[in-house]
């Protein structure tokens, strides 16, 4: 499979897994992709719909909020959460929340219009409702997906819904009557009331933060990222803000994979035509030093000649070192697979690097599950991303660690098959965590920065994910999760 024709792929798949209705467009309004969220939230199959004009899910009334949209896009801007109304085949008016952004060619030139589209129509009738009392919208309100947070004017919080209690991890009545913030990383408190109290001044219906990367707390305190909307109405008992709460986590994890696969893709191509131009004249280098070396054998140079000899030549190799790492991160896989036990590639692995590793003073446990299901894969690519790894896990931990390999089954159909490894290092820094997979990326003094890069392409290759849970000061975990071969022999 071409690197371009694999990104395609993958693309098409988060797109086809998305919650959201995303739908492409040219600029002159002609659906050109349609996803099966957008089948299920409009009525229309993709064949109904790819080829006619986007007209086809907008009221007659908002024709020309359309034209005006298309029109912003055409200049290269877009518009984020903007929420209207759209039309669905059986006549029924939904209420949306839409995203439209530029899709732009090769060489940066606009030629269409990417939608996102969230229906919000149960969020509008949860606020409806409760605008006419807070004692009958009960039901209403757990049927929503989103997360609901109702706080008065103090910041008080006043209701939720079950959502919100899954989302946040607290009880119902652990969060009624507790300050909105509670649900805020203590760093972002302070700030937010004042927020707030600005809100409550001037209510109206609008999306929280637009643009900004909004946080929110669960009760065991770790952080997530969210989208929120702010509605607000008129009661018996006052002025009620309204929080509407998404949990975003899957959907920014998502994106960067689509990213990272653009990238990858990208840079695969480029770095393999780099390293075919680096590879002849460092080799002409290193062959011409080496023979100067030899010649100084018998006719002795200065010493300091002959060390510098020996400096250059060392950087030469390391430079050869880096086109080979480049080669090997644009190679792409021949396509042969075989059945691969995780259990067997894992020992076969710490057959090379268990003893340097144990002389380094640090500890190795395993944790290998017995009947470990196959996995559809190319065993030496494998190999070479458990033992990066090894190799990261050795870099980051001081003498005395520990480092864990383990590996498990994964529940459900079709199941998959997981390896783990784990370290007591140093951690990785918040900062640099969502970089560690770019290209050339590195805080070793004498990295490269592919590594971690090429491992994440063999694992995407093999169908398989990559999650990284790390801290600074508690360690680094990587976990492999990958299909298992099937009944009809595929993963």
């Amino acid at each position: 499979m071409k690197p371009h024709d694999d990104v395609a792929a993958r693309l098409a798949a988060i797109v086809e897994s998305s919650e959201d209705a995303i739908i492409g467009a040219t600029l002159d309004g002609v659906i050109t992709s349609w996803n099966q969220a957008a089948e299920k939230m409009f009525g229309y199959t993709a064949a109904e719909a790819i080829g006619r004009h986007i007209a086809l899910i907008i009221p007659e009334d908002l024709r020309k909020e359309e034209d005006d949209l298309l029109a912003r896009v055409r200049r290269g801007k877009g518009v984020e959460r903007f929420e209207s109304v759209r039309l669905a085949k059986n006549g029924q008016r939904l209420n949306v929340s839409l995203t439209v952004s530029p899709i732009r060619d090769a060489a940066g030139q606009v030629v269409g219009a990417s939608k996102i589209a969230r229906d919000i129509t149960d969020r509008r009738r949860a606020a409806e409702a409760l605008a006419h009392s807070e004692t009958q919208t009960g039901a209403i309100l757990e049927a929503v997906s989103e997360g609901i947070v109702i706080a008065d004017q103090r910041g008080t919080i006043v209701s939720v819904n079950r959502r919100t209690e899954e989302m946040f991890g607290y009880p119902r009545e652990a969060l009624l009557g507790q300050s909105l913030e509670m649900l805020l990383p203590e760093r972002l408190r302070s700030r937010h009331s004042g927020h707030r109290a600005s809100y409550f001044q001037d209510p109206r219906a609008r999306p929280m933060g637009q643009g900004l990367d909004l946080l929110a707390r669960r009760s065991d305190g770790t952080e997530f990222p969210v989208e929120i909307s702010l509605s607000y109405v008129e009661t018996e008992k006052g002025l009620r803000g309204l929080a509407f709460v998404t949990d975003i986590t899957q959907r920014q994890s998502m994106e960067r994979a689509a990213r990272q696969a653009e990238r990858l893709a990208a840079l695969g191509r480029l770095s393999a035509g780099i390293a075919h131009e680096l590879n002849n004249p460092i080799g002409i280098i290193s062959s011409r030093i080496e023979i100067m070396l030899l010649d100084a054998e018998s006719q002795p140079l200065p010493a300091e000649v002959t060390e510098d000899l020996k400096v250059l030549h060392r950087n030469a190799q390391r430079v050869a070192r880096i086109a080979q790492g480049l080669l090997s991160f644009a190679r792409q896989s021949s396509g042969e697979r075989a059945p691969v036990d995780l259990n067997h590639l894992v020992e076969e692995t710490l057959l090379l690097i268990e003893r340097q590793l144990i002389e380094s003073g640090i500890t190795i446990e395993r944790a290998l599950a017995p009947d470990l299901p196959p996995v559809l894969g190319d065993s030496n690519a494998l190999q070479q991303v458990v033992l990066n790894l090894l190799s990261n896990a050795r870099d980051a931990i001081e003498k005395g660690g520990k480092i864990s390999v383990g590996t498990s089954a994964v529940a459900g159909r079709p199941g998959g098959a997981r390896l783990t490894v784990r370290d007591t290092g140093s951690g990785i820094p918040p900062e640099h965590l969502p970089r560690i997979f770019d290209p050339f990326f590195t805080t070793k003094s004498e990295g490269t920065g592919l590594g971690l890069s090429i491992s994440y392409g063999i694992v995407r290759d093999h169908q398989g994910t990559v999650d990284v849970q790390s801290r600074p000061g508690q360690g680094t975990t990587f976990i492999l999760t990958f299909p298992i071969i099937a009944e009809d022999g595929h993963s």
